[in-house]
């Protein structure tokens, strides 16, 4: 009978996009690190005072540099990774046409800027007033990023098919997949906390955001399987160097 000790060793990578770098790293199934790679990254842009962007296309290249940086750190090639896990900076938002393509850059959770039209919510307005939640929404959608492009970049807006935060940019380009891990839900988005999932179509959320149900992604309870990483993203996130071969 095989022990513990002659048993295979299981590998799980774990990718974190934070505001100032990228970390990829490698454990064991008993949570030993194996390997280690930090990215610095450029964290924002500020066109205008206030603005904080960055390309989403960016925080891809950058994960991609981290994953082939790690590799000749490993013992083994990539295929030895069983699962691979990720986690990002929260509330950066970046909106995709439907071909899946960035349509403007990434507005970070930093960013200051806000929207001075907003949508009226009629009857509803009424409703929240009455229990003391007008101010509470008002300052809600003017935070909104996508009510900040609903109103100064309308020819973006309208070719918005997807909203997704950068977690689910990232996932997207792994996997592409259009979903996410209700954990990662922080932001100016039509998301129900108390039900841990997106709102029903009906809400007021979607009217105040300028967001249709259709535009969001698919979302499941963290740790569960959000896909498989494409063939397109293995072959970008693998090592470069010909000394290190599959």
């Amino acid at each position: 009978m095989m022990s513990d000790a002659d048993s295979p060793r299981v590998y799980f990578l774990s990718i974190d996009c934070g505001t100032q770098s990228i970390r990829a790293l490698i454990f064991d199934q008993s949570g030993v690190l194996v390997a280690k790679q930090k990215i610095i990254i450029q964290s924002y842009a500020s066109p205008q005072l206030g603005w904080v962007e960055q390309e989403a296309e960016y925080f891809w290249n950058k994960l991609c540099e981290a994953c082939q940086l790690l590799w000749p750190q490993f013992e083994l090639p990539p295929s030895a990774i069983s699962a691979v896990s990720i986690t990002t900076q929260r509330g950066t938002v970046v909106n995709l046409d439907s071909q899946g393509q960035a349509l403007r850059p990434a507005i970070s959770w930093l960013d200051q800027r806000q929207a001075t039209q907003t949508p009226a919510l009629g009857l509803m307005d009424w409703g929240l007033k009455s229990i003391g939640m007008h101010g509470p929404v008002e300052s809600f959608k003017r935070e909104a990023e996508s009510n900040w492009i609903a109103e100064h970049q309308p020819e973006v807006m309208s070719v918005t098919s997807h909203w997704l935060l950068l977690s689910g940019y990232l996932i997207h380009r792994l996997c592409g997949e259009l979903k996410d891990a209700t954990a990662a839900q922080v932001g100016y988005i039509p998301f129900d906390f108390k039900k841990l999932g997106w709102a029903k179509p009906g809400s007021w959320r979607y009217k105040a955001l300028n967001m249709k149900p259709e535009q969001m992604p698919e979302l499941l309870d963290a740790g569960s399987k959000l896909g498989m990483i494409s063939e397109s993203a293995a072959l970008a996130t693998r090592p470069t160097s010909p000394a290190v071969t599959q």
